[in-house]
């Protein structure tokens, strides 16, 4: 399973992001996304959010699965 970071706004799918699965190694930047006023951000357990990101699969299941448009 991998973790899939997803950003909504108004019930409409802003982005995904599948974080990298090792931890950065020290004094590596850090990066992650953040919500601005009014959208929300959702955390899910996707398995193989790579591969399904690279098909295209991801966005169609991220938004099936949170009902979004």
């Amino acid at each position: 399973m991998s973790k899939v970071i997803v950003l909504s706004e108004k019930g409409k799918l802003v982005a995904t992001w599948v974080p990298p699965r090792k931890p950065p190694r020290k004094k590596e930047p850090v990066s992650g996304i953040v919500a601005s006023e009014g959208q929300k951000l959702h955390e899910l357990d996707v398995e193989d959010a790579e591969a399904a990101q690279e098909t295209g699969e991801l966005t169609r299941m991220v938004k099936k699965q949170l009902k979004l448009k």
